[in-house]
């Protein structure tokens, strides 16, 4: 994680005196955040042990972001642990299914293509509509088509930009909602920088890494130790610490607010149980320039940095011994849980 100081000369780009992103003494090498958690990604391949007491988490996630997908275009992905096929349907509706054909297993994003507001399947043509329902055997004219020709669909919205779907474990409906970005919409606004990378950490961990401001002492080198308000109301958590504001929305987004003139989203796709991608977004004021936004950008990820050593070296304690002072980790804990199908309070 980053924190803020409102002190100039402690590392500031220029423009940047009010708004600085410290780096701490634990600098990453090599400094790339994806070629420091390739490196142990690699490592780990073939490892075989599970790491993490919990099941993929419930919530809305993005899987990318709307200007990425095109009208009748469709992409791959593996996230929540299966393969899936993201699509913009003809009339521009985004869509999310899985990938493979119930009929004889075909991956239909693999050789498919988007018709109408679904897709038809590479292997025989069967057409399965935005819902997932089957509505046409194209050999099979005039005859029933199976009640169990359908595969599985994910409720998608759009907003600020981003593609967000809702996955739950047990096929449950959306109980919270997605958050608003205005300043990802407003022209008064640079257009947001995107950054991302795959990590082998779950979003659990970085949750919780935002409850433990006594890590930012010691990992990032912040001086003197954020004090911080926390309000917890069900799915929305808000932290503030002056004028430095965090809110989660689930477990899959952050926004990160510094006074008026700064605004970072993060949010974190579970590639697998063991795994994420994960996302930010900065924007700030035109007025503030461009040279501004990419250094606050550069200077929050060398911070991320930090922590993706830690976490992707890290077991996790499932009763971790901690002190009176750091309370707000098991605040976290308690939080997160509602995000999980099939855990013991």
């Amino acid at each position: 994680m980053s924190t803020t100081t409102n002190e100039p000369g402690t590392g500031a780009r220029p423009g940047m005196e009010d708004a600085v992103f410290e780096v701490g003494p634990m600098r990453s090498d090599p400094a790339s955040v994806h070629d420091l958690s390739r490196r142990v990604q690699i490592r780990r391949e073939g490892v075989g042990e599970k790491r993490y007491p919990f099941p993929i988490p419930n919530g809305w996630f993005v899987v990318d972001e709307s200007r990425e997908l095109a009208p009748g275009e469709h992409k791959n992905l593996y996230a929540f642990g299966k393969d899936l096929v993201l699509f913009r349907s003809e009339s521009g509706e985004a869509r999310l299914m899985d990938a493979y054909c119930p009929h004889l297993g075909a991956h239909i994003g693999v050789g498919g293509r988007v018709e109408g507001d679904g897709m038809r399947c590479p292997f025989h043509g069967w057409h399965f509509d935005g819902g997932g329902r089957c509505i046409d055997i194209p050999y099979a004219e005039g005859k029933a088509i199976p009640a169990k020709a359908k595969i599985r669909t994910y409720p998608i919205i759009e907003s600020s930009h981003m593609i967000w779907a809702w996955h739950h474990l047990e096929g449950g409906e959306p109980f919270y909602d997605v958050p608003h970005i205005p300043e990802f919409e407003d022209p008064d606004w640079q257009p947001y920088e995107t950054y991302e990378v795959e990590v082998a950490t779950i979003a659990q961990e970085f949750a919780e890494g935002e409850f433990d401001v006594q890590h930012f002492k010691y990992v990032h080198g912040a001086t003197p130790l954020p004090s911080t308000d926390m309000v917890v109301n069900g799915t929305y958590r808000h932290n503030s610490n002056g004028n430095f504001t965090i809110e989660n929305f689930g477990l899959g987004c952050t926004l990160i607010s510094v006074g008026d003139s700064i605004r970072i989203g993060q949010s974190l796709l579970p590639i697998d149980d063991e795994n994420v991608r994960m996302r930010w977004w900065f924007t700030m004021p035109n007025s503030m320039g461009d040279a501004a936004l990419k250094g606050l950008a550069a200077n929050f990820l060398d911070g991320i940095s930090q922590d993706i050593v830690i976490w992707e070296n890290k077991r996790y304690e499932p009763k971790p011994l901690v002190t009176a002072v750091e309370r707000n980790i098991r605040v976290g804990r308690e939080w997160a849980l509602q995000f999980y199908s099939g855990l013991d309070s």
